[in-house]
């Protein structure tokens, strides 16, 4: 989906709602964690500013839309690997077909990631809303 928010921004989708993985993905619910997560920080960070729900909601999809569309490609990866398979290559070599665990994803904490990132994020949010006014 191109965006997980509502037209204003006050309604989120998470997880599989917002980003629907391959099974063979292994990743649907770990990602729908990372995003509770990140959208506990943003909201935390957000709730001293008048827009703070908004602003928090436009930072969590920023945050996490780029980490996600690499997690689902991963499904792909595997889905092609795994329905293409060589099974003279597999018979020879089994491992051929294990399931890979990426370091990239098994070692992420999203909650201090998203301490990390918030306030750069939104000020992006905030420079791209303010060209749009423009």
């Amino acid at each position: 989906m191109p965006t997980w928010l509502s037209p204003r921004a006050r309604i989120a989708l998470i997880g599989d709602a917002a980003h629907p993985f391959l099974p063979t993905s292994v990743q649907g619910a770990s990602q729908a964690m990372e995003d509770g997560a990140t959208l506990a920080v943003c909201l935390e960070l957000a709730a001293k500013r008048k827009d703070g729900v908004q602003t928090a909601l436009r930072a969590y999809e920023r945050i996490r839309y780029d980490r996600v569309l690499a997690a689902q490609k991963t499904g792909e990866t595997t889905r092609d690997r795994w329905h293409k398979a060589d099974f003279a290559n597999i018979k020879k070599n089994p491992e051929a077909v294990k399931l890979r665990r990426e370091k990239w994803l098994l070692d992420f904490d999203a909650e201090r990631h998203a301490y990390e990132v918030y306030e750069k994020t939104v000020r992006e949010v905030e420079e791209e809303k303010e060209r749009a006014r423009l």
